[in-house]
């Protein structure tokens, strides 16, 4: 059944525009975001680390965790530069990196 042509032409008009304090509130939650994201991911890597540190008897299981630490690693190191981090989330994850890093290299990676 075709629309009426009234009902065809509401959905013609253009979404209300953001305030400037919406796209503020917006970008600051892009930027809380990404944060919580970078230690959720530094976290897990160090989960990994340990897992593979842990694996003494499953070779297969320690190259499979070391290499997804060292994933992880290389992605932080690369997106903690680009975001805006708060003091206590800069030292959190630069500490957290530097763990991370001891224990790569304990594994065996060149850093």
């Amino acid at each position: 059944m075709p629309q009426s042509r009234k009902a065809a032409r509401a959905y013609r008009f253009a979404a209300k525009k953001p305030t400037i304090d919406e796209i503020l509130a917006t970008d600051a939650d892009l930027k809380r975001a990404s944060a919580e994201f970078l230690k959720v991911d530094v976290e897990t890597a160090l989960t990994f680390a340990d897992i593979a540190l842990k694996s003494h008897d499953n070779q297969v299981r320690k190259v499979r965790n070391r290499m997804n630490a060292r994933r992880g690693y290389d992605m932080i190191s690369r997106f903690v530069q680009k975001i805006p981090l708060t003091e206590a989330d800069a030292f959190f994850l630069a500490s957290a990196l530097e763990r991370l890093k001891s224990q790569l290299e304990i594994l065996g990676e060149d850093l």
